[in-house]
């Protein structure tokens, strides 16, 4: 029996460790989704004082939206990981109580032996009822074991009880835990439901502005292709310096070392401003509720308050300082075969051929003054193939 409990308890030890895992997970995807709200909603009033809505307004809201989803998935991963640890703690209880029941009854027959047995004389009698000296002997031992025995199961009766105690304490705690998760749950549901609402009506005003918003997305576009055109001359001209027409091939030593440290950083990056929302994901974009109406990207669009500084992802080399009419300034940074590309900044303080470390700062994000909201847009290549950023940068 003793062995079972055991097995089971160890068992119930492995999978409270990984539900310890999971649930720390969940609490960091929480809390995410809860800081992104948070700046979301920030920003959102900085924009809302606009009298029609906008793109901006319309992104921000969106992200929020998607946040708060994202939030609710964490708190019914929570809730169900909760309700699975009590299910857990219920099925210990239950084995821990059957557990208690047999050795209160063992010790209740302890105890009725001892009563029967409680004087020296009787004691001294049934040592004398013996019929040889070895049998004497015998029960000498066996009533020694009998009173430490009885001692060892007092013992074991206590430290279940004290456990039972504990798990239903446990158990209390759980349940209340689950009420506060459920009770946020639905706090943010009506949430949810308000922010959808607050979406339809800024696309009812977008669909009436629709020849300012095409305006808007060809302005973007013709932006993103004069960008590209540029990346790509510059990839070329690199390309050119090596006989091979390779961009790697030009590299020193020390620029493939850089180049491979960047590789190994995948997914680990530090963002290129200190807090943002990203807008406009890589690829096709459309906007929400919008059809027909959309944008590829070729990196992503970060979106914070104004005065936000724009940092190096990584150490490398400024490649060039490029000025693109409507999106200001743009740093481009070589790290061995990665470029990354910074857009829409202003007060630079690097020049082509400078070398820049991890977090650096290289200027400062354009605040819209109409929106009151700072955007950088950013990029990650690898010779002439744009990646996305998502992928590079830290969750």
């Amino acid at each position: 029996m003793r062995k079972q409990i055991s097995i089971a308890f160890i068992l119930l030890l492995t999978a409270m460790a990984l539900q310890a895992q999971s649930k720390e997970e969940l609490q960091a995807q929480k809390q995410k989704a809860f800081d992104e709200i948070k700046l979301a909603r920030e920003l959102m009033e900085k924009t809302s004082k606009e009298r029609v809505g906008s793109v901006q307004q319309l992104s921000l809201l969106q992200r929020g939206i998607n946040s708060r989803a994202k939030l609710i998935q964490a708190l019914e991963g929570e809730v169900k990981l909760i309700e699975d640890q009590i299910l857990t703690t219920r099925t210990e209880i239950k084995k821990l109580d059957a557990e208690y029941e047999v050795n209160k009854k063992e010790y209740a027959r302890l105890i009725y032996y001892a009563y029967r047995n409680h004087t020296s004389y009787e004691k001294l009698m049934y040592l004398l009822a013996s019929s040889s000296i070895s049998q004497s002997y015998q029960r000498y031992k066996y009533m020694k074991y009998i009173s430490e025995y009885r001692v060892k199961k007092a013992q074991q009766i206590e430290v279940l009880r004290s456990e039972l105690e504990r798990k239903n304490d446990d158990l209390e705690e759980l349940r209340s835990e689950k009420l506060d998760l459920m009770e946020l749950k639905d706090m943010e549901q009506e949430k949810l439901i308000g922010q959808r609402s607050q979406k339809a009506e800024i696309v009812k005003d977008l669909r009436r502005q629709e020849a300012r918003l095409k305006k808007q997305i060809a302005e973007k576009e013709r932006i993103a292709r004069e960008l590209e055109a540029e990346i790509r001359k510059i990839i070329e001209e690199e390309a050119r310096k090596s006989s091979s027409g390779n961009i790697y091939g030009a590299l020193t030593p020390e620029q493939e070392l850089v180049g491979n440290d960047f590789r190994k950083n995948k997914g680990k990056l530090p963002w290129p401003v200190d807090k943002g929302i990203i807008t406009t994901g890589f690829g096709k974009n459309e906007f929400p509720g919008l059809v027909g109406s959309s944008v590829v990207n070729n990196g992503i669009d970060i979106n914070s308050a104004p005065g936000t500084k724009v940092r190096a992802v990584f150490d490398g080399e400024v490649t060039k300082v490029l000025a693109i009419k409507g999106a200001n300034y743009t740093v481009l940074v070589r790290h061995g075969q990665f470029l990354s590309v910074y857009l829409n900044l202003v007060n630079v303080r690097v020049k082509g051929g400078d070398k820049v470390l991890t977090k650096e700062i290289m200027g400062d994000a354009f605040t819209d003054q109409e929106h009151q909201v700072s955007m950088v847009h950013f990029e990650v290549w690898q010779e002439k193939t744009c990646l996305n950023p998502e992928d590079w940068l830290s969750k």
